[in-house]
Order: structure tokens, then C-alpha cells, then sequence
């Protein structure tokens, strides 16, 4: 038996074999490192290392005024930024008791699955790294950033969330520019499905039942797949009751199946897109609540978990009363995953690295927090 050792992303290491899921994938913008026991080419224990990114976020929020901290959870996952924000800011709102404008949850509600597809598609452009669907699907995600930017100024980092609702309600019209962006993208999907439906690399791969879910605390898509739905949009926070539309969970709990459940969640999100459409077109209002320049938050823990692109997301935070919180902890879909990724390699080809870590994704921003 020997052992190899391999760095996945863009950086390298010293006497590590680099592998590389492509220039656009998400794991390209950072680094994790495997120490893989191998018999032949046969893996048969995988310790995986992260940490190498890490941004002492939880240690910068304890400097930052309840206000300017919210900059920091957009920067989290740059993948599905809005999310990062809604985080912070439903804690805050949370702790203080105040609840937003029924106009500014809908728009969050919607902007929420936005950032979804947005990060979906930038894990599934794995699955046609060449050719029409790959140069179609690129140019969604180019649409959705664009999409950000006629609001706010910032394709990646929207920066929207304020405590007590929006900085801003969206521009006249830009409702109506959705349709057709949503129709691709649900044209977009099908022809992902008949990608996935057409190949069987990723069928048996990398198993991860119930139990798997349970020891390593994996939620979202990765559950799903494995016949585990904790969805916490199913409890209705924001609009949801309103808009939510579950996706059919699987139970082989291979990569396949994680990879399947995207595809639909891509779907399952449009649908939920036009929902709260409809819902803002007729909810006029104000999108914020004003509030004074400095905020307190009551004294004692606050926790809110919201369902990031790849599961579970929580924050909790403790006030001591004054102005910055006294520590803020965030609990991150990415870390879940990589934490799963050792025991999801035992039994695979070398070779089928890329296809494993493909179905267990990550940022490395919400992973090296």
C-alpha cells in the first residue's frame, strides 16, 4: 500500500500531484490537499486538508458594528453571496424582533433562489465542460451576474441586505427582465438532465447514506440524494410558504443522485422565482424599516439557520449589549461536505477524484472561514 498526495484547485503544494476540475470550476479559486492510501490505484482512506484559505471571518465580525459586518457574510460564499448576507442579517432581525417589510421578504425570498441557480449551474458546468450546453450555461451565469449588476452596481457581491429589509427596492422593469432569463434556464436544465441521463461515470460512486449525513452533519443536496430531506425552506421562513416547491429526493446516495438532485434543484428554483414574481408585482411597499445609526443588539445568543445553495447555513451570535457583537460562529454547508469527502473517496478509482469532489462541492470561502 502507498500513499500519494494530491492538492485540488488553482494553487499547488510541494510534492503534491495537482488535479484540476477546470479553470471555471469553483474549486478552482483555492486549495485542498488529500493524503490518499492507495492499493494499486485503488483508494482505501483519504485524509483531506483544508484550511489553507482560511480569513479569520468569525474573528473580524467581533470589530465590526452590527451594520458593516453583513460585508463580511457576502464575502463568505462568493458563489451564492446573497445568501452569506441573509445569514447575518435574519439573525440580527431576529435578536432585535423586528421583521421586514412584506414586500423586501418576498424580493429576499427570490433573490435567495437566484443566488441558488447562480451557484448550481457553476457546480454543474462539470458535467459538459465543452462544447454548446458548456458556452450556453456560461452564459446564464454571465446573465444572472448581469442581472445583479443592473441592481446593485456588483455582479458578484450584491450587498443588498440591510437590518430591517433592503438598501433598495429593485429597478422599474427589472421584474420583467427575468422571463426570458428563466426560460433558458429552465431549457438549460433539461438539457443537463439528458447530459447526466446519458453517461453512467458517475453511478455508484462515492456512496453516502443516511448515517453518512447524520455523522458528518451533510444537509442539502448531498441529503437529498441520499433519501435525507431537512429542507428548511420546507418551514416556511421568508416567503416560502408562499413559493417553495420541493424537489423529488433520491435514495441511492451516490454521485449520480447529488449531482441529479442540482439539476432539479435548478428547476424546483425557477418555479419558485416566478412565484415570487407574481408575489412582488402585487405587494407594493417599502423594502426597509428605518432604524437608528447605531445598533444594539439584546444581550445573550441568537441563532437563525437559513438552506444555502448546499444546505444548512447557521450563525450564532452572542451580544454582550453593545455595539459589536461579542462572537459570531458560523456553521457552513461547505466544511460539511469536505468533512464527508475522505469517507465518499474509500472504494474509488484515483482517477475518478475529479467526479467525487465534482458531487461534493464547496467554496473556498465558505469553507476556510
Amino acid at each position: 500500500m502507498n500513499t500519494v498526495k494530491y492538492c485540488i484547485g488553482g494553487l499547488t503544494l510541494p510534492q503534491h500531484e495537482g488535479i484540476s476540475l477546470g479553470p471555471r470550476h469553483p474549486s478552482s479559486a483555492g486549495l485542498i490537499a488529500l493524503a490518499v492510501d492507495v492499493d494499486g490505484d485503488h483508494i482505501v482512506r483519504a485524509d483531506v486538508t483544508s484550511g489553507y484559505g482560511h480569513r479569520g471571518a468569525e474573528k473580524l465580525f467581533e470589530v465590526r458594528d452590527y451594520r458593516s459586518m453583513i460585508m463580511l457574510g457576502d464575502r463568505h460564499d462568493w458563489l451564492s453571496a446573497f445568501s452569506g448576507e441573509l445569514s447575518l442579517t435574519l439573525t440580527l432581525e431576529n435578536s432585535m424582533r423586528l421583521q421586514a417589510p412584506p414586500r423586501a421578504v418576498i424580493l429576499r425570498t427570490l433573490l435567495a433562489e437566484m443566488a441558488r441557480i447562480h451557484s448550481h449551474l457553476s457546480f454543474l458546468g462539470y458535467l459538459a465542460p465543452t462544447g454548446g450546453v458548456h458556452e450556453r450555461l456560461w452564459g446564464v451565469i454571465e446573465r444572472i451576474r448581469n442581472r445583479f449588476l443592473a441592481w446593485t452596481g456588483n455582479r458578484v457581491h450584491p450587498m443588498l441586505n440591510r437590518v430591517g429589509g433592503l438598501a433598495t427596492d429593485a429597478p422599474t422593469g427589472w421584474l420583467d427582465t427575468l422571463d426570458e432569463l428563466l426560460d433558458d434556464v429552465a431549457r438549460l436544465s433539461a438539457d443537463l438532465r439528458a447530459v447526466l441521463d446519458r453517461t453512467t461515470r458517475f453511478t455508484g460512486l462515492a456512496l453516502l447514506d443516511r448515517a453518512d449525513c447524520l455523522g458528518h452533519g451533510l444537509t442539502g443536496p448531498v441529503a437529498r440524494a441520499a433519501g435525507f430531506d431537512p429542507d428548511r425552506r420546507a418551514d416556511g421562513y421568508l416567503a416560502y410558504g408562499a413559493v417553495f416547491r420541493p424537489v423529488h429526493a433520491r435514495t441511492s446516495g451516490d454521485a449520480a443522485a447529488r449531482l441529479g438532485v442540482l439539476v432539479d434543484e435548478v428547476g424546483t428554483s425557477v418555479d419558485m422565482v416566478r412565484v415570487a414574481m407574481s408575489l412582488a408585482a402585487h405587494t407594493p411597499g417599502e423594502v426597509n424599516i428605518k432604524l437608528s445609526r447605531r445598533l444594539r443588539v439584546p444581550e445573550g445568543e441568537h441563532a437563525t439557520d437559513i438552506e444555502a445553495p448546499w444546505g444548512l447555513a447557521s450563525c450564532l451570535m452572542n451580544s454582550r449589549g453593545g455595539q459589536t457583537p461579542w462572537r459570531v460562529a458560523l456553521r457552513t454547508p461547505s466544511f460539511a461536505n469536505v468533512s464527508a469527502l475522505g469517507k465518499a473517496l474509500e472504494g474509488a478509482h484515483t482517477a475518478q477524484i475529479p467526479d467525487v469532489v465534482a458531487s461534493l462541492g464547496y467554496s473556498i470561502g465558505d469553507l476556510d472561514k
